[in-house]
C-alpha cells in the first residue's frame, strides 16, 4: 500500500547549510490514527542510511519550531541532529501518535500498536530510498527502540542504539531481550545520576542482550556542567557537553568501524 502522507509544517532554512530538506508531516499508521514525524535531510544525498529517533520522557513535544524557523528540542536526540546531518544521516524524530498525544506510556511503548505506527513509517522510509534504518533511543525512548527491536523483523532495519538507557531491573527486564538479533549499541555516561538510568544498570542490559547479540558498549566520561536536574538533558543523562563526541562514535558505529570501550 502506498502511504500517503500530509505535511503539516515545511520549516524555513536553518542556519546550518546541510539541510536540505525540514519539515514535519503526518503519517497514517493504524485505521484514523496519525503519527507526526520531525524529518530532517542533508543538503548532499546520496548516504542511504536512515535514523528513527525516540526522545526520552513520554515523548510529548519532542521538537518544536523557533521564531527564526529552526529546530529546537529538549533530547539530547533532537540537540544533536545537526551533527547527525553534517555526518550524512537522514533523522526521523517520531511524536506520539494522535490516540496517545498527551504521551506514550511504558504499555504503549512496548505494544503492538507503537510496533505497527514505525511500521508505516518504515514504509514510508524504504519508498523513499532508505535501504539501511537504524532506531536510536534515548532514557525513556530505549523502551520504544529496544521493545521494537524484539517485534520488528525488516530487512532493511540494521541496527539498535541505546542511549542513557533504562534500567533493567524495572524497565527492560521484562522484555524478550533475547529475540533481539540485530547488533546493538549502548552509550552510557558514567556519572549518569537518573534515579532509572544508572551505569551499573545499563551494563546488567549489555549482559543480557550479548546472550542472543553482539553488543558494543561505550562509557562516556567528562562534559559540561550539569544545568538541568540529574533525570533531566542537559545533565550527564543527556550527554550534556559530549554531544558531538557520542554521535561520532555512533556514526562510526553505523559505518562498521570499531568504537572505543571509553570516550572522555
Amino acid at each position: 500500500m502506498i502511504l500517503v502522507l500530509r505535511p503539516i509544517i515545511l520549516l524555513l532554512a536553518l542556519a546550518s547549510t546541510s539541510f536540505a530538506l525540514t519539515e514535519i508531516r503526518s503519517i497514517p499508521t493504524r485505521p484514523g490514527i496519525t503519527m507526526n514525524v520531525l524529518m530532517m535531510t542533508p543538503e548532499k544525498a546520496g548516504r542511504q542510511e536512515a535514523l528513527i529517533l525516540f526522545p526520552g520522557g513520554n515523548g510529548a513535544g519532542p521538537f518544536k519550531i523557533t521564531e527564526s524557523g529552526t529546530v529546537s528540542g529538549w533530547s539530547f536526540l533532537v540537540r544533536s541532529a545537526d551533527t547527525f546531518i553534517e555526518s550524512g544521516f537522514s533523522v526521523f524524530t517520531v511524536a506520539p501518535p494522535s490516540d496517545h498525544s498527551t504521551g506514550m506510556s511504558t504499555g504503549f511503548r512496548e505494544s503492538p500498536e507503537h510496533a505497527d505506527d514505525i511500521v508505516s513509517l518504515i514504509n514510508f522510509l524504504i519508498q523513499q530510498g532508505y535501504e539501511r534504518i537504524f532506531l536510536v533511543g534515548n532514557s525513556r525512548g530505549t523502551l520504544s527502540a529496544a521493545s521494537l527491536g524484539t517485534r520488528l523483523k525488516d530487512n532493511h532495519l540494521k541496527g539498535i542504539i541505546l542511549t542513557s538507557s533504562l534500567e533493567y531491573e524495572n524497565f527492560l527486564r521484562w522484555l524478550p531481550l533475547n529475540q533481539i538479533h540485530l547488533p546493538v549499541l549502548m552509550i552510557h555516561h558514567r556519572d549518569d545520576a537518573c534515579r532509572v538510568s544508572s551505569i551499573e544498570e545499563a551494563r546488567i542490559t549489555r549482559a543480557n542482550l550479548s546472550a542472543a547479540t553482539a553488543v558494543d558498549f561505550v562509557e562516556v566520561t567528562g562534559g559540561a556542567y550539569p544545568r538541568s536536574a540529574p533525570c533531566d538533558n542537559l545533565s550527564a543523562h543527556g550527554f550534556f557537553g559530549a554531544e558531538e563526541r557520542v554521535v561520532r562514535v555512533i556514526a562510526d558505529w553505523i559505518d562498521g568501524r570499531n568504537v572505543p570501550d571509553k570516550i572522555e
